[in-house]
């Protein structure tokens, strides 16, 4: 009986151990590659906070698991800023939960680095936090594929 107690603690002990060092990953096995729509996208700054989805924006961003991205942002006209129209066609990397993006468009996408984040009600997201210029840029893009 003393033996059988023994032997449970020492597995149980190996259990805790392997889960605190690094045993357990709530990474994806393959990595951040995938299809991500926007979910949450707000901009803040001097003249307010404005929702660019609720203002009809959008960002599609496709992660092939070759490293290269797709996609399409768009942002809405609002105040004095333009329309925003662009192709998210270039490259990613993955450095641990970071993600960063290479592309020619000139867009916030590849000024920011997203963190790969395992959200409760969401799955997988690349969350992005960032200010340019005085403007802040908030967004949450959800894995969908």
């Amino acid at each position: 009986m003393r033996r059988l107690f023994s032997m449970q603690i020492l597995l149980c002990g190996i259990a805790i151990a392997a889960f605190a060092c690094g045993g357990y990953s709530t990474s994806p096995t393959n990595s951040a590659a995938g299809n991500y729509t926007a979910i949450s996208f707000v901009t803040s700054g001097n003249s307010g906070q404005t929702d660019q989805l609720a203002n009809g924006g959008s960002l599609l961003l496709n992660l092939a698991s070759g490293g290269s991205t797709s996609g399409h942002l768009h942002m809405a006209a609002s105040a004095s800023n333009p329309a925003v129209d662009a192709d998210m066609a270039g490259t990613w990397s993955q450095n641990g939960d970071v993600v960063t993006i290479s592309q020619s468009a000139d867009t916030f996408v590849r000024d920011m680095p997203f963190t790969l984040t395992l959200d409760p009600a969401y799955g997988w997201t690349l969350v992005g936090n960032k200010d340019f210029n005085g403007t802040n840029i908030n967004i949450t893009l959800k894995r969908v594929s």
